[in-house]
């Protein structure tokens, strides 16, 4: 039910503007459970409020619609959340062994190309730079190197 609810009001949702958009306060799974009690009693009480002047369907109808989406759409932000503190985990810890391989790597082909000055000066290119992102960039370019050098030297000669 919390899918569909999201789905409704995911086009209305999205078409607010970002200075609209506001922080919760509180936790939001304790803004939705105190949303939905005020629901429960503002119903027993649905003719003195609307004969007060609350506008029932504005404010009050759609009330469960709003929490359910609500509550799906914190369960899809957990979800990604913990998802990319479990990515960067993950990276944390197996990210040494991809920085030792290049570094291997690297160590390969400046013995394999001592001999050539040319593919030496590439293989210190690539080894130029830092950070995770130019390492990732480093096996890629690493690979499409010794890639290149096996086609050209014939694979019966290697």
């Amino acid at each position: 039910m919390s899918k569909e609810n999201y789905d409704t009001k995911l086009v209305v949702l999205e078409a607010l503007p970002q200075e609209a958009v506001k922080s919760p306060t509180i936790p939001v799974d304790v803004f939705m459970q105190e949303a939905e009690n005020l629901f429960v009693w503002a119903e027993e009480d649905k003719e003195t409020l609307v004969a007060k002047g609350l506008d029932w369907q504005t404010y009050a109808e759609d009330l469960p619609t709003r929490t359910g989406a609500c509550r799906y759409a914190q369960a899809l932000w957990m979800k990604e959340r913990y998802s990319q503190e479990e990515a960067a985990k993950a990276w944390r810890e197996e990210s040494p062994k991809a920085y030792e391989f290049r570094n291997d790597l690297l160590a390969d082909l400046r013995f394999a190309f001592r001999k050539r000055p040319d593919l030496i000066a590439r293989v210190r290119a690539i080894a130029d730079g830092e950070g995770d992102a130019d390492m990732i960039q480093d096996l890629m370019d690493i690979s499409v190197l010794g890639q290149s050098q096996y086609s050209r030297a014939g694979k019966s000669e290697v």
